[in-house]
Formats: structure tokens, C-alpha cells, sequence
């Protein structure tokens, strides 16, 4: 049962065939394959071949379809989800990064400073 509920949680586990994600992104199956042809999406395939994606990949593939909608072409509205999402991750390390900094001035300033 654990095992289950962490695949429903887990955004990168491939749950959606084609036809799901198509129809919950409400879009056709070739605006899936583009966006794997541009290399925004890298779907799982399942053990008959056919691509199944995650919530996360679904998530990106919502991005490109408003970028798209904006008056865009698959091949910019992908780079542009792309660099969204380096820029996220880019920033959730440099968080991370600076709650450690913070972690270890407080701790160097309390006098409990260890040499590495």
C-alpha cells in the first residue's frame, strides 16, 4: 500500500498514457510528440512501447501549450518552458544553498565552530 500511495505522489512517475495526457492538457497527441521532438519532453515508454508521462511532465507540457497559445512556436514555447524551469531549479539550490550559509554563520557565531 506504501509503495502505491508514494506513485501517486511521486510527480515523476510516468501514470498517463498519450491519450490521458492528451485529453487533460486538452490537446492532440502531435503536440506531445513535438514536444518531445524539440526535446522538452522524454517520456517513459512502457514495457509495449507506448509513452507514458508524469504530472511533472504533463506540468511542462501545460507551459509550452500556454506559450503556444500566446502566439508562439512549439520550438520557442519549449525552449522558453525550458529555461522556466532551469531558472526554478536554479533557484531552490541557491535557497538551499543560503539556508546552509545561515545554518553555519549562526552556528560559527554561537562558538560551536568545528574545523572541517
Amino acid at each position: 500500500m506504501n509503495n502505491r500511495r508514494n506513485r501517486v505522489e511521486d510527480l515523476t512517475y510516468p501514470a498517463f498514457s498519450m491519450g490521458a495526457a492528451a485529453d487533460l492538457l486538452d490537446v492532440e497527441p502531435a503536440f506531445l510528440r513535438a514536444l518531445g521532438h524539440e526535446g522538452l519532453l522524454s517520456p517513459h515508454r512502457s514495457s509495449g512501447g507506448h509513452r507514458r508521462y508524469s504530472r511533472a511532465d504533463l506540468d511542462l507540457a501545460a507551459r509550452a501549450r500556454e506559450i503556444v497559445d500566446e502566439g508562439l512556436t512549439v520550438a520557442a514555447a519549449c525552449r522558453i518552458a525550458l529555461l522556466e524551469q532551469q531558472l526554478a531549479q536554479t533557484r531552490a539550490e541557491l535557497a538551499e544553498l543560503q539556508r546552509h550559509g545561515a545554518r553555519h554563520r549562526a552556528r560559527d557565531s554561537s562558538g560551536d565552530a568545528r574545523e572541517d
